[in-house]
């Protein structure tokens, strides 16, 4: 999936390599002339560096702030990340435990400030004590004795760490701690998947229900199913399908259904949901209107939240099946005026598109539009107002060209319905088709402005439809509440109101509904709560419901066999034991958070009709046993007779007993068997037969006729029978569904003696996926550092890189991850390798400026101390102009994709977050701390190299001293 996306950013990258190269310098004395700008002269650069000079300035002589807040950003920003004892976990621990070790050591020279201050020091550690105590869950007791106790023990520890001259590393290692207590206990953590669930713009229902359904049950039940499914204003189609093909290649048995739902497009969804929060608190305000009034008395604090939320939920229930109707009552009849305006429309459009080529004759007269018109509307209106297309556009023109022409408005000739082009216009014609474009014919364009006019028409409604149900859910929802609130409190014996009248309870509703709709605002579904508003409307008896996708689940059954998300196989020897253990399975998966769509293989309960031939009594009957065989054959199964030829093609022709005569067991115990009368035939089997020589007895007596329980479908793998356990995962990661499932399963499943499970499923592409990902990340950083090495020789610059760069790129990824809500998924970490590179490019776009700085001013050897604080300072600022360059691109190229809409914007989505994250954090700390870290190992390199001088020349040492050079 990702290979064409690999290949093309390395083209992309090696072509552009080489025209930085060649053509760029070749191009640059032709192009760039005359006075070059500088940066100050550039509002914005001039700006930042205003701001961003002073801030590095301060950071220079005292780099604890900054040591402290990327500590800080790196410890949230990797907190969300932690799941289990994996990389993340190591990674975390050994940025706590450097943070923890910068800080202090940042913080040695600042003794004398934090003492001064240690006032402000405690003030600031109470506050985040206070926050942190208030929202702690705890009980009330608790939290008034630890608002009491943080007051005085802030102010007692910060007084005492003063007074020894500790209390700036405490204050850095207390409050890294403290951020990473808190960051663990609030902070989710993320999920893993293997790749985004895509939206495919369909739904595809996949029900299972009991092995003995039989067809015609199956059918009526599929047809109510559609029925129901079609109730739905966002549902364009449904399609549904029971049973297998006649194909040996399709094991599916006949309560295999699959139903295709085809919805419209989101933009034309009408917006019906009431969030479940706005339902709620207005059912409060009339609860609280009915205990004013006195019909509701004497509810404790635990019986009002009971009854409200009660009512709430049997309210939205209510309220979205009065929504889809109204809904859909609106929809239907736009449908239907739809079909009249889109043909009149496309006549008019092709009598002008005739008309612009030349072939009108004569003017319209008033009135034969609209003639045209009326015989096309049952013939093309529908198809029109579903869904253009192209054979209906076609069709549609040449209708209206024959009608045209029996007029007398056009001549009928065979270029009339073709598109003339001069010889320009036709090798514009030919560029675009050579360019992958369609060439443009008569009906193509007419296809074009119809469903211009089509959107044009839907985009209308909607917006309109949207404002009715706006007007009409208001006094909808609050009669709902009014109603299910009256009902709980008369379930709950709380109702004191007598035999409240009709008209008492529509006043109550119109005092309460103006406030809620003056403010109410409705929600368009997304397809996640639409299909859960489908699981709970199609609820049926002896179904199961199953929600899935086309082409997932195509791709789901080819991979893993399974037609949901997971499927725990259940390998035995035992039919029975094997339904057994499948049954408590399902029971667990039921209970874990996220689970839906549990449903065990039925393996027994198919009913089988067993005929058992009792020979003695065929004899007594002179009944042949072949014979009983051949009439249950041709009764129940049916019998070749013939073969008929047509053409290339050959056609058994089977005969059978109607189905009146073979409906049901009885029924089947009544066919009659042919026989001779045989000598040992007694008087009483004699008299029991109307005639004797004609020898017809039913098959009751010949045989025992019954119905036994076995296996509607026996599989096998590795040897063994299996059976699936079947579930889809919702509103969840799939990774950790799986590991929590298998624990539980693991302690409450006993397994019998040689039997096993196995979980299968889209975690299984995981599972690969991080393994390929283990290998390739390590090899990604290490030849990231072995590049940046070979080019500088300078192992300290690049671990000062690398150092910040890739830590920083992680902790912004994972942060923007976590606010927009993507799981740990393959495209995330196609979005990491990226966002890796090109941090760790804006850090060695630093360390190129920094280190050019003191090169040009000949060395740390040839420089004093105040003259490479000046060069570090200088080189920082110089690179304002090309960091802004890159990150303004890079916000500009990658933040639209992050609220991209459309096909694919589920895999664009979470490779976006972590690249613009991680740049934008990464960057950040690489501007302030890297010059910072940069200055203290070049003035330690540069101490280093003058004590070498002074010991090898034996000049004095004071010189390190003196004032010119100390101060900074």
């Amino acid at each position: 999936m990702f290979h064409p996306l690999a290949f093309t950013k390395t083209f992309a990258l090696v072509g552009v390599s080489i025209l930085a190269i060649t053509l760029v310098p070749a191009v640059i004395p032709l192009l760039v002339r005359g006075r070059i700008r500088g940066e100050r002269e550039n509002w914005l650069v001039r700006r930042v560096i205003e701001i961003y000079q002073p801030v590095l300035n301060f950071l220079l002589d005292h780099p604890w702030p900054i040591m402290w807040i990327t500590g800080t950003i790196l410890i949230v920003g990797l907190t969300p990340a932690v799941v289990g004892e994996g990389f993340f976990w190591f990674l975390l621990r050994v940025i706590v435990a450097l943070s923890m070790v910068a800080c202090v050591w940042a913080a040695r020279r600042e003794e004398d400030s934090f003492r001064r201050w240690w006032w402000l020091v405690a003030a600031i550690w109470s506050l985040g004590l206070f926050i942190l105590a208030i929202s702690a869950p705890s009980y009330v007791v608790s939290q008034v004795i630890a608002l009491l106790l943080i007051l005085p023990l802030s102010f007692g520890v910060s007084w005492l760490l003063g007074r020894a001259r500790l209390l700036a590393q405490a204050s850095m290692i207390a409050s890294l701690f403290l951020v990473a207590f808190i960051a663990d206990r609030s902070m989710e953590r993320l999920g893993r998947e293997f790749m985004p669930p895509l939206n495919e713009g369909t739904i595809m229902d996949m029900p299972v229900t009991v092995p003995r359904a039989s067809i015609t049950q199956v059918t009526d039940d599929l047809k109510a199913r559609d029925e129901i499914l079609r109730m739905f204003p966002e549902i364009e189609l449904v399609v549904g399908k029971a049973g297998r093909a006649e194909t040996p290649t399709d094991p599916a048995p006949p309560d295999m259904v699959e139903t295709i739902i085809n919805l419209r497009p989101e933009k034309y969804w009408p917006k019906r949901e009431l969030r479940y929060d706005d339902a709620l608190k207005q059912t409060s305000k009339v609860l609280a209107a009915m205990e004013t009034r006195g019909w509701i008395k004497g509810l404790s604090d635990d019986e009002r939240s009971t009854i409200i939320n009660d009512a709430t939920m049997h309210a939205i229930g209510h309220f979205d099946e009065l929504m889809r109707a109204r809904a859909l009552q609106a929809i239907t009849a736009f449908e239907t005026s739809l079909q009249e305006r889109l043909t009149r429309f496309a006549v008019v459009e092709i009598v002008e598109m005739l008309k612009a080529e030349g072939h009108v004759l004569r003017p319209i007269r008033e009135g034969e539009i609209d003639a045209s018109t009326k015989p096309l509307v049952p013939q093309f209106g529908a198809a029109l107002a579903h869904a253009p297309d192209l054979v209906t556009s076609t069709k549609l023109a040449q209708s209206v060209a024959a009608q045209l022409s029996e007029l007398g408005i056009v001549e009928s000739k065979p270029d009339l319905l073709i598109l003339s082009r001069t010889s320009l216009g036709e090798v514009v014609a030919n560029v675009r088709e050579l360019l992958g474009r369609k060439r443009e014919t008569f009906f193509s364009r007419l296809l074009d402005s119809i469903r211009a006019e089509f959107a044009s028409a839907w985009g209308e409604r909607t917006k309109t439809l949207n404002w009715e149900l706006v007007d009409y859910a208001g006094p909808a929802y609050t009669w709902q509440a009014v109603s299910q609130l009256k009902e709980q409190a008369e379930a709950k014996k709380l109702w004191h109101a007598g035999k409240a009248t009709e008209t008492s309870l529509q006043a109550l509703r119109r005092e309460t509904e103006k406030p809620f709709a003056d403010k109410l605002f409705l929600w368009r579904k997304t397809q996640g709560d639409l299909v859960k508003e489908l699981d709970t409307v199609l609820q049926m008896p002896g179904w199961g419901n199953i929600w899935t996708q086309p082409i997932i689940n195509r791709v789901d059954m080819l991979a893993t066999g399974v037609r949901t998300m997971l499927g725990v196989k259940v390998y035995g020897d035992d039919l029975d034991e094997i339904q057994k253990v499948s049954e408590e399975v399902a029971q667990v998966l039921k209970r874990i958070r996220g689970a839906v769509d549990v449903f065990p293989d039925q393996i027994v309960g198919e009913g089988y009709l067993e005929i058992d031939i009792d020979r003695e009594r065929a004899a007594r009957y002179g009944v042949n046993v072949g014979d009983i065989q051949e009439v249950v054959e041709t009764a129940l199964g049916g019998q070749t007779i013939t073969t008929t030829v047509e053409g290339r093609e050959r056609f058994p022709v089977r005969i059978r007993y109607a189905r009146d005569f073979r409906l049901d067991e009885e029924s089947v115990k009544q066919l009659l068997v042919s026989g001779s009368p045989g000598a040992d035939m007694t008087k009483e089997a004699r008299d029991g037969v109307a005639d004797a020589s004609a020898q017809q007895v039913p098959l009751s007596m010949v045989a025992d006729v019954r119905i036994v329980e076995g296996p509607s479908m026996i599989k096998s793998e590795n040897g063994l029978l299996r059976a699936y356990v079947q579930l889809n995962v919702r509103d969840r990661d799939i990774v950790g569904f799986v590991e929590e499932a298998q624990r539980a399963v693991a302690e409450q499943v006993k397994l019998p003696a040689g039997m096993y499970l196995e979980w299968s499923g889209q975690f299984e592409h995981q599972l690969r996926a991080k393994r390929t990902l283990s290998v390739i990340f390590p090899i990604v950083i290490l030849v990231i550092f072995l590049i940046l090495y070979i080019t500088y020789h300078d192992f300290t610059d690049t671990v000062l890189v690398m150092g910040l760069a890739v830590p920083g790129a992680i902790a912004g990824g994972v942060l923007f991850q976590y606010l927009f809500g993507f799981n740990f998924s393959v495209a995330v970490w196609v979005g990491y390798i990226a966002c890796f590179g090109l941090a760790t490019e804006n850090g060695l776009v630093m360390l190129v400026y920094l280190r050019e700085a003191i090169d040009e001013r000949g060395g740390l050897a040839n420089m004093t101390l105040a003259e490479v604080r000046d060069a570090v300072m200088q080189g920082a600022v110089h690179r304002t102009r090309p960091k802004l360059l890159t990150e303004v691109t890079t916000m500009v190229g990658l933040a639209p994709m992050l609220w991209a809409t459309g096909t694919g914007a589920e895999i664009m989505q979470p490779m976006a977050a972590p690249v613009l994250g991680g740049i934008l954090v990464s960057d950040e700390v690489v501007d302030l701390l890297l010059p910072v870290l940069f200055y203290q190992v070049r003035k330690w390199r540069w101490r280093r190299i003058h004590a070498r001088n002074t010991e090898i020349t034996g000049g004095p040492k004071e010189r390190l001293s003196s004032p010119e050079l100390v101060k900074v």
